[in-house]
């Protein structure tokens, strides 16, 4: 493992708008005469006779003590002046000018040519400034984004033209050119990915051609463009641009204008020069040129701060800055519904599979395999796709296609309770298959990143630590709360988490890098209660989900199949309802969806009905299920009124729906951090991908939050990275050059022990 180091980097020191110094004589005539004589006066206001008096001649005295030294000291002090050089007035503050291109009127509205427009409406928006002033043939607003005063203007003389307003502004403001940042669109960059440059160009770009001709053929500006993807097969390219964006792709340009605007604020509080002396620009298979040189550090917060330059919409950008063959960590997060495993710097894990184990118990295992060894004789997967332990007299099956094979009195053992590991046999065997089956490579050869739940106790750390350095042999160890990841996958410092996975529900904010632990708020309806509430309201209607393994079709005629149940009787409940909730949950996925208001069964009654077609042949015709069980997240009582789920009466009761959790942990922090949590909100985990939700908890926070706060729910539109947000963000953590002297290295455990881990991964 090699470690990178950077370069120092030196603080730029400057006084405050405000503040100079003023020459001596002005000082001493000025200052001495004002400050004295002014609390004079003030005695004397409203006060009569021998005070009065007093102070009149004190008054006096002092002001001709004050006109008597400055003449008799003015000679020496008008020739210091002269003498002395003449400080040097601080330079007029001009503000930034930031230009969003596209077409006026209601026919453009949300196209993809627009795309500037929208991103300077949403920059707008996030700073409370006006757009309502027509000027310079622009709509035209001024703020402020920190202490720099800022220009935002929306050329209406249509996009060829837009030089003609921003050359008007740019000539009476006096703005420099590199105080000009033009956003716009462009066809060559994938959909939702950002590029921002120093100069350029106009790219064949009509609005930025416009421009650059008004001024004077100068092209050093910045520019952000972001990116619409080229036309579908032979579609026009000038009607692909007037196209407007669908639902999905509007959800994920929501996300990217949150990034662009991230790094507008960087940019312009920043400045470009940090970034272009680095070199970051000169790389244009980069997705975005903002980085920095950085000093190394130890710490989260100084981490968080690096973070916050690295302005990615996906991974794949941050991937593509830091990947490399300087380091080959791995990264393995351990959920609660799938284990997922992979190298640091990729987008997305190698190894994805379930974070349940069969178990046998060893007479019985020893029977079974030599009969699976004969029926699977020409298959690999008895080879390679399962582990097996002798410990505690059983036989221990990992992975997915060991999982699918039936086996006689196989339980199904989950390692995991309330989130919390509660058997480490099973995570150890977990582990082994995920480096040794299906990453294939030594733990001794590679540094180790374990992403953790937020409420992990100090044991299960040390436990963790001590079976990484003791079995694996690994030369190094981090283990990061899983909020702090996701959140960095987006990168951001400092958000609400929403952590929607299989077993549970978390919300957990996160401030500079660090996780509230206060303020952590746990609720155990996850993604699989929501499908054992499905899987018992279908049983209730009489509907039998048949396990793949309980049945074989026979095909009587062409496109006619009969269906023949297996007799099974040494298969365990354990792993049948394992098998039915890999149905149900596939159901789940894709025909359920989050109601826009709260369910009740009058409104949904009449709903009409969405077919879905069981391994079986079956085709089921489901209605209001669909709405009714994604609804439970929101109100978990509706899950006492679906048959099967008694067993769960004592837990409803007290599990909160997922706005009101929000709102508790909000609550929790300190109030100054609020509205920047409320403005952060970040939707995470598998069950968060589920239709609606972001809309709906969104609309939710509105009606029930402060009416100061701007409740913004943030949400990739990729599924993918939702469901993998933990393992990006450890992906992009252990890929980070300046992360590398933050391991927990097998030499610091050999001389402190396992309980330095405490120190080492706060």
């Amino acid at each position: 493992m090699k470690a990178v180091a950077f370069p120092s980097k030196i603080a730029n020191l400057s006084f405050p708008s405000g503040l100079f110094f003023r020459s001596p004589a002005k000082f001493l005539s000025r200052g001495l005469s004002s400050s004295l004589s002014s609390p004079c006066r003030k005695l004397t206001r409203g006060r009569k006779g021998v005070g009065s008096l007093m102070s009149q001649s004190l008054s006096s005295s002092i002001s001709s003590l004050s006109t008597s030294f400055s003449s008799q000291r003015e000679s020496e002090l008008l020739e210091a002046q002269l003498s002395s050089p003449k400080p040097k007035s601080p330079p007029p503050q001009f503000p930034w000018l930031i230009v969003g291109l596209g077409n006026p009127g209601k026919k453009y509205q949300g196209t993809r040519h627009n795309v500037g427009f929208e991103m300077v409406d949403a920059l707008a928006d996030a700073e409370g400034i006006s757009m309502n002033t027509v000027n310079f043939k622009a709509l035209f607003g001024k703020g402020v984004i920190g202490n720099q005063p800022i220009l935002l203007a929306k050329p209406q003389t249509f996009m060829n033209l837009s030089g003609e307003s921003v050359g008007q502004i740019v000539s009476f403001y006096k703005i420099p050119l590199k105080q000009v940042l033009v956003v716009y669109d462009d066809l060559d960059l994938p959909f939702g990915k950002l590029r921002l440059l120093p100069k350029g160009g106009h790219g064949g770009h009509n609005g930025m051609r416009s421009i650059i001709d008004r001024l004077k053929g100068s092209r050093d500006f910045p520019r952000l463009r972001i990116g619409i993807g080229r036309p579908p097969g032979k579609m026009d390219t000038a009607n692909f641009v007037l196209r407007q964006f669908n639902r999905q792709e509007q959800g994920e340009l929501d996300y990217t204008f949150q990034t662009g605007i991230e790094a507008i604020r960087i940019l312009l509080l920043e400045g470009i020069n940090k970034s272009s002396s680095v070199k970051g620009f000169e790389s244009l298979s980069r997705q975005i040129e903002l980085t920095n040189q950085i000093d190394p550090f130890r710490d989260y917060r100084e981490l968080s701060n690096e973070l916050r330059r690295i302005i990615c919409p996906s991974f794949s950008l941050a991937a593509a800055m830091y990947g490399g063959d300087e380091v080959s960590a791995i990264v393995v997060d351990l959920g609660s519904h799938t284990c997922k495993a992979g190298y640091a710097g990729e987008d997305a894990p190698k190894a994805v599979f379930p974070s349940v184990v069969g178990a046998v118990d060893g007479v019985e295992a020893m029977d079974m395999d030599v009969d699976s060894t004969k029926t699977n004789s020409n298959s690999d997967d008895s080879k390679t796709n399962f582990v097996e332990s002798g410990k505690g007299k059983r036989k221990l099956y990992v992975g997915s296609q060991a999982l699918n094979y039936r086996r006689d009195h196989m339980e199904v053992l989950s390692p995991m309770k309330d989130g919390i590991v509660s058997d480490w046999d099973l995570v150890d065997n977990i582990w082994e298959h995920a480096f040794r089956s299906c990453l294939m490579i030594d733990p001794k050869e590679h540094p180790m990143l374990l992403a953790e739940p937020p409420l992990n106790s100090q044991q299960q750390r040390e436990k963790a630590a001590e079976l990484m350095f003791e079995k694996y042999k690994v030369p190094a160890l981090f283990m990061a709360k899983n909020p702090v990841l996701t959140s960095f996958a987006t990168g951001r410092a400092t958000s609400l988490v929403v952590d929607c996975g299989g077993g549970s529900t978390t919300i957990a904010p996160v401030h500079d890098g660090y996780v509230l632990q206060k303020a952590v708020v746990s609720s155990p309806i996850g993604g699989e209660f929501l499908t054992d509430c499905l899987l018992k309201s279908l049983e209730s209607k009489g509907i039998k989900i048949r396990p793949r393994y309980s049945f074989k079709r026979k095909e009587i005629r062409a496109g006619e199949f009969q269906v023949e149940d297996v007799h099974l009787p040494d298969t365990m409940e354990s792993y049948k309802l394992f098998c039915q909730r890999m149905i149900v949950g596939d159901i789940k996925d894709s025909i359920c969806r989050v109601p826009d208001t709260p369910y009740d069964d009058k409104s949904y009654s009449n709903i009409p009905t969405t077919s879905y077609e069981l391994p079986d042949g079956q085709t089921l015709e489901i209605g209001a299920d669909r709405f009714k069980v994604p609804d439970v997240m929101f109100n978990p009582s509706i899950a006492q009124t679906i048959p099967g789920m008694e067993k769960c009466a004592d837990m409803i009761p007290s599990a909160r729906g997922l706005p009101h959790m929000v709102m508790e942990s909000i609550n929790k922090c300190d109030v100054d951090i609020r509205r920047e949590l409320y403005s952060s909100i970040l939707l995470a985990g598998g069950t968060s991908s589920m239709q609606q939700l972001k809309e709906r908890l969104e609309k939710d926070l509105i009606e029930e939050s402060p009416h100061s706060a701007r409740v913004k729910v943030l949400a990739s539109g990729n599924t993918t990275e939702r469901r993998f947000s933990v393992w990006i963000g450890g992906s992009i953590l252990a890929s980070l050059g300046s992360f590398q002297q933050m391991w927990f290295s097998k030499s610091e455990y050999e001389e402190h022990g396992a309980s330095y881990i405490q120190r080492k991964c706060p």
